[in-house]
């Protein structure tokens, strides 16, 4: 892997990522729903930018992890669930920093928790079979 340092340093940030929004769930009352939903996003969209630069690919600059997912389907086969849980968590990584733009309920703070982890699963597990 050419980019091994540019890759640990976008793992690096997903892992902040995911440790503040696991932190504020268990932590913070009351919760930050929002708050936990686009670290949620924003730990996905950093190690699915890692995953690319490991095939050698170009970040884009985008929020949108299904063109995230598109990019890399272009080097391996991105499994449903992993295609379903960054499509249900891209609108997290833009419109829940404006008021009224999406109401969030803890149903989908548990459910963006849990579609982050699928996403960072797949990643780590690519990552680990690329070294």
């Amino acid at each position: 892997m050419k980019n091994e340092a540019d890759v640990k340093e976008w793992l690096r940030f997903a892992d902040m990522d995911v440790l503040s929004a696991n932190h504020l769930n268990e932590i913070t009352y009351p919760k930050p729903l929002e708050i936990i939903c686009y670290h949620c996003q924003q730990a996905a969209e950093k190690i699915l930018k890692a995953l690319v630069l490991a095939y050698d690919g170009e970040i884009q600059k985008t929020h949108d992890l299904g063109l995230l997912t598109e990019q890399l389907s272009e080097f391996l086969e991105i499994p449903e669930s992993v295609l379903s849980a960054a499509d249900a968590l891209t609108p997290y990584g833009v419109k829940i920093r404006y008021p009224q733009e999406l109401c969030i309920e803890e149903s989908h703070t548990k459910k963006a928790l849990a579609e982050m982890n699928i996403v960072y699963d797949f990643v780590k597990k690519e990552l680990a079979q690329l070294k």
